[in-house]
């Protein structure tokens, strides 16, 4: 297989790992830090593993320029080693020898920001997945692990502040201006963890008591100017060492901690073991310049960071299809943080809505893949949705399966057994079989097999004998799998309602003594009937308790049981997810009609429901915000067979519209209830939400008056949240000061880059008829900067990803938008532009015109010589159905 570059693409499998022949005990480097020529002296104690069989030793190594290379300490010929494009190839090594190599780099030319590189006036890593070989030779591979030893040598003025993983060591004043700076980590890890930093920062300190009373110093680094808005990170940051010790017993295991903010990151945080170097967006925060959304996202992004110390770093991977070992067992311990830190009912929604909204998609494309994918030809395309948060769903399942002491039985044996070592999934399903006594033979199907598992279910109540029956029949994914599919170990969390919606006692024996009202079913067959006894009347079901497993409910009479689950379910995910339905279902008929040509009207049984939720004056008001915002068109889409993004974007318009002219009294009398800036409270945040939804269904009606009211919340806000809400608004109305506002806050705000991003992202994502051309006239402003994956992602990926009204224009011109980026930025950042390329993946499920304007633009790319392999592999998914 080959792309249009001139290197062979070889796909990786995951049957093919073979452990290494060499182990690489001690790894010291040594910087000489220049923007433009860095050189790099790396010597490395070596030893062979594998004595079975001679064999080579290879170190990668790209875009590097050997300067030296010794084995213990003396030059090595020429015909002890071979060079390629890739690396380096040591011809039948000892079993035990030092190799010392330099190397020369230039940071300021790596615009893919993957090795050492600027951001602005500092440089940085990025290591994750196999960026280290950027910076010099090594066996860049997570299941080599090594103690690391670091010098830095730069010029004091440019570069006062060094840093690296570990302990902080030595430091020393050199001529000519220059200084140095040693650490030392203790922990041996793979070369992906190591980290450097070197700039003018300023910091904000703090410590942390652990339960052992060891003092750990907790630092924070980023320019002066933003240092003001490291204290909420800080006190996330302390939050989560705390929460760690108690609910997983994980103790903190160095006398410093340190996060570095950067602007130029390709992720969201890099968890380098004891420096972590975060994306700046998920750590400045502050009232006047974050949204609540943002300071949530900064407090689970910092919570993420940490616990990955013990899930990943002091047990880490023995090769990337293990990915999601780290990356989903973090994801769940993140999420149940964040459970507690708020509110669990609306946590567990966000949680449920991105695998629901995000990675169901994922699973229905071309990009599907299983949590434990078997191939890939780069693994920077696998950091994906399905490995993080569908991996998260596979811990939670195990979490309910076997109880919560078994669990944290569990994780105990799986960190005490695998402390410094790399892991594997199945090392990790194994140790909670071992504590529970729980056979996961045909659980660990969950990480093999790709897509979405489908359940349907069937009802019947027997008055006579009083017995309610409900079969559930399990199906493959995808037809094509009917003959090689197994079934899967799906927990289903169940309980019956009466008739005003309280739980019934449930008996799955007509001799059985003890009741419970809620209850997990087991669903291992392909087919199992389940018989509760001793009901008086027919219930109602409440199905997937808490979304306990990732599945598709194929029910035919759920719907007449929606508008009761929304009034009555005391489980918050099911009144959730039956407001959802009821919004889709709406939508539905209504674009049913608009497509027919016929009136548009809403049912009564809707809006009675609709206005029962609006009414509710004793709802959490963020729980109530959340049940009453309409689906978004990419979730009502998701519902339709040929998506028709332009009939989707009217009637959701039309349904708010509606609403708004309807119940406008109220919604005006609530929006003014609740004016006010309440401090950072998980009340706050929901009055800030319900508020702001008020508005959202207000400014639909276009209208003076409203567009008054926005502007009014504009001028007025103290805070972002209520500030960008208002912003957005007034560019999706008609409102006479749309430009005005938007020139106000970009002046303001414009030496912020965070808040400028939201000000891109809020006009990419306008549903406008000219939001193409403002994209376009963006993508050439001042602040617009191709190199800046924040900003390209707020631009360009917003309205790739997040507009599809617009995006998916009748004439193609978004896809020309996206297939310029995707190439123009393929060239210096590939790990971007794949990022764009996927807003193609669903081209399959729109109308053959608009599937034949992106097959001819996704062409387009496959055929551009040069392509990275990043995207290659995506338009190569993407293309491969048209091929057969």
């Amino acid at each position: 297989m080959k792309s249009n570059s001139s290197s062979p693409v070889r796909r990786t499998f995951l049957k093919d790992y073979r452990p290494p022949s060499f182990s690489v005990r001690s790894t010291d480097l040594k910087f000489d830090l220049d923007p433009n020529k860095t050189t790099v002296s790396s010597k490395i104690t070596v030893i062979r593993t594998n004595y079975a069989e001679a064999s080579d030793f290879y170190l990668n190594g790209n875009n590097l320029e050997l300067l030296s290379i010794q084995m213990n300490q003396e030059e090595l010929p020429e015909s002890c080693y071979r060079m390629d494009a890739q690396g380096i190839t040591l011809i039948s090594p000892p079993n035990e020898f030092e190799l010392s190599i330099s190397n020369r780099i230039d940071p300021s030319q790596n615009l893919a920001l993957s090795g050492l590189y600027m951001s602005d006036d500092m440089l940085c890593t990025q290591c994750e997945a196999e960026g280290f070989r950027n910076i010099t030779y090594f066996p860049d591979r997570p299941d080599i692990l090594s103690k690391f030893s670091v010098t830095i040598e730069a010029s004091q003025k440019e570069f006062p502040t060094l840093l690296s993983n570990g302990e902080l060591v030595a430091t020393d004043k050199l001529p000519d201006g220059r200084h140095s700076a040693t650490w030392i980590d203790p922990h041996p890890k793979p070369c992906y963890l190591f980290a450097l930093v070197a700039g003018k920062l300023s910091v904000l300190r703090d410590t942390f008591i652990t339960r052992s009373n060891n003092r750990v110093t907790l630092e924070f680094y980023t320019s002066s100017s933003d240092l003001d808005q490291c204290m909420h990170a800080m006190k996330c940051l302390k939050r989560a060492m705390k929460w760690d010790e108690e609910v997983y017993g994980r103790e903190y295991d160095m006398n410093r901690y340190m996060i570095v903010a950067v602007d130029h990151f390709n992720m969201g945080a890099m968890e380098n073991k004891g420096l972590n170097i975060f994306n700046s967006k998920y750590v400045l925060a502050k009232p006047d310049t974050a949204t609540d959304q943002d300071f949530h996202a900064v407090e689970s992004v910092i919570a993420h960071e940490y616990f990955h110390n013990w899930s990943g770093n002091r047990v880490t991977l023995r090769d990337w299809f293990q990915l999601s070992l780290k990356e989903g067992f973090t994801i769940y311990r993140d999420q149940q943080f964040s459970l507690d830190m708020g509110s669990p009912a609306v946590q567990r929604i966000h949680d449920v809505n991105m695998v629901k909204l995000h990675q169901f998609r994922e699973d229905a494309g071309p990009s599907r893949h299983p949590v434990q994918p078997d191939s890939y030809l780069t693994i920077d395309n696998f950091y994906t949705i399905t490995v993080y948060n569908k991996g998260a769903e596979l811990i939670r399942m195990m979490h309910l399966l076997l109880g919560a002491d078994s669990y944290r039985a569990g994780t105990d044996l799986y960190f005490e057994r695998y402390d410094g070592l790399a892991a594997t999934v199945e090392n990790f399903v194994s140790t909670m079989e071992e504590a529970s006594g729980v056979n996961l033979e045909q659980f660990r199907l969950w990480y093999r097999v790709g897509g979405t598992p489908r359940v349907s279910i069937q009802r019947q109540y027997d008055p006579t004998r009083r017995t309610f029956k409900l079969t559930m029949e399990q199906k493959p994914p995808h037809s094509s799998e009917d003959s090689s599919w197994s079934p899967m170990h799906i927990p289903i969390q169940i309980a019956l309602l009466d008739n005003d919606g309280n739980r019934l006692p449930l008996k799955l024996d007509s001799n059985q003594s003890t009741t419970q009202d809620e209850i997990l079913l087991e669903l291992t067959q392909s087919r199992q009937t389940f018989k509760f006894f001793d009901l008086e009347s027919s219930p109602t079901l409440s199905l997937l308790r808490g979304f306990s497993a990732p599945v598709l409910i194929d029910d035919p009479q759920a719907d007449q049981d929606l508008h009761f689950i929304m009034a009555h379910d005391d489980d918050a995910y099911c009144r959730w997810n039956a407001c959802q339905q009821v919004f889709k279902l709406q939508v539905q008929k209504l674009v049913a009609n608009i497509q027919n040509g016929r009136e548009t009207d809403i049912e009564s049984e809707f809006l009675s429901s609709f206005n029962a939720v609006l009414s509710n004056a004793v709802e959490d008001p963020q729980f109530k915000a959340l049940l009453l915002e309409p689906p978004s068109e990419i979730a009502i889409a998701q519902t339709m067979e040929i998506v028709d993004p332009t009939a989707i974007h009217n009637a959701r318009k039309i349904l708010v519209r509606k609403l708004a002219e309807r119940y406008y009294d109220q919604l005006i009398e609530l929006y003014r209830a609740l004016n006010g800036d309440w401090g950072d409270s998980t009340d706050a945040v929901g009055k800030r939400s319900l508020r702001n939804l008020c508005l959202n269904y207000l400014i639909e009606l276009d209208n003076s008056t409203v567009q008054k009211l926005a502007l009014r919340q504009f001028e007025s806000s103290s805070n972002m949240t209520d500030l960008a809400a208002a912003l957005r608004a007034l560019v999706n109305s008609s409102s006479p000061a749309r430009e005005s506002v938007l020139q106000m806050f970009y002046d303001r705000w414009r030496n912020d880059s965070g808040v400028i991003d939201k000000w891109f992202r809020i006009q990419a994502t306008a549903a406008r008829p000219d939001t193409l051309k403002n994209v376009v006239d963006l993508s050439k402003h001042q602040s617009f900067n191709i190199y800046t994956p924040n900003r390209v992602y707020s631009l360009i990926g917003a309205f790739c990803h997040a507009n599809p009204y617009c995006f998916h224009a009748r004439d193609g011109s978004g896809y020309d938008l996206l297939t310029e980026y995707v190439l123009r930025i393929d060239k210096s950042n590939s790990q971007a532009a794949a990022q764009l390329t996927e807003a193609f993946t669903e081209i399959r499920r729109f109308d053959q015109d608009r599937q034949d304007e992106m097959r001819q633009r996704i062409e387009q790319i496959a055929a551009t010589p040069g392509i990275s392999v990043n995207i290659y592999e995506i338009v190569d998914r993407i293309l491969a159905p048209f091929k057969n």
